[in-house]
């Protein structure tokens, strides 16, 4: 991507490829969505925005993902985490503002539970919270379960390429599910949803919203917005959410 500087690896249990626009306050933490990377509009934007204002930002692909590269059948929720415990206890000091798109909501909510003392205020953009059992495999038809029973993995149509979900992946990410008790946080929490969302309907934000313990919760809706986000006005919403959540941290 124009404008990008080469990225930086962290040697850990996977070889993770990250950029880090080094600035002043807390650390911005991005957890991108699945099969994102760090091309994607709202990380070229908040990079931009970074740079411009001083801020310290920190983004990285997770294994099978974009430069990090891998095997996706060999991914896994709980590999995908290692990798954010990694970029988080290695590559960040302090109180972080965590910033979780779609599945990287999911991420995020693991991250709250598992280093309370670290993240500082959380900012989620339309949230797939136990996106792999609550979202991908609820949504499966009769068909494609068939196909999961018979050949142990469902290939699901809807990107450049199917992606091959095996029955190993689901069960696996079971023992990651994040909605099913309380997830206690006391910092601010800011949540960007659109009402047109047909991958995570809007009505599932509204479970991690009221999942979360803390009372300074607020969720925006955007009646015309889509799952990802990415209009100009809506990128402008998330450069809003991340300066608020940082001011209160900073």
């Amino acid at each position: 991507m124009p404008n990008q500087e080469p990225a930086a690896f962290l040697d850990a249990s996977d070889r993770i490829a990250y950029r880090h626009v080094t600035g002043d306050g807390p650390t911005i933490l991005w957890l991108g969505g699945f099969l994102s990377d760090m091309t994607g509009s709202k990380i070229t934007r908040l990079t931009a925005e970074a740079k411009a204002r001083g801020w310290d930002f920190l983004c990285f692909d997770y294994f099978a993902h974009g430069e990090t590269g891998g095997d996706f059948t060999e991914a896994r929720v709980g590999r995908w985490f290692d990798n954010v415990l990694a970029v988080t206890d290695r590559l960040t000091q302090g109180r972080l503002v965590c910033v979780g798109s779609s599945m990287g909501g999911h991420m995020l909510s693991l991250l709250i539970k598992a280093r309370p003392d670290r993240v500082a205020a959380a900012g989620f953009l339309a949230p797939a919270a136990d996106f792999a059992t609550a979202l991908m495999l609820a949504s499966l038809s009769p068909e494609d379960r068939r196909q999961l029973e018979v050949s142990g993995v469902y290939m699901m149509p809807g990107y450049d390429r199917p992606v091959p979900l095996s029955q190993a992946f689901f069960d696996e990410a079971a023992a990651h599910e994040v909605l099913n008790a309380a997830i206690a946080f006391d910092g601010p929490v800011r949540i960007l949803h659109g009402m047109g969302d047909d991958v995570v309907p809007w009505q599932h934000g509204l479970r991690l919203l009221e999942t979360l313990t803390t009372p300074d919760a607020h969720m925006h809706l955007i009646k015309d917005g889509d799952h990802r986000l990415s209009r100009p006005q809506d990128l402008d919403l998330l450069v809003e959410m991340v300066a608020s959540l940082r001011a209160r941290v900073a």
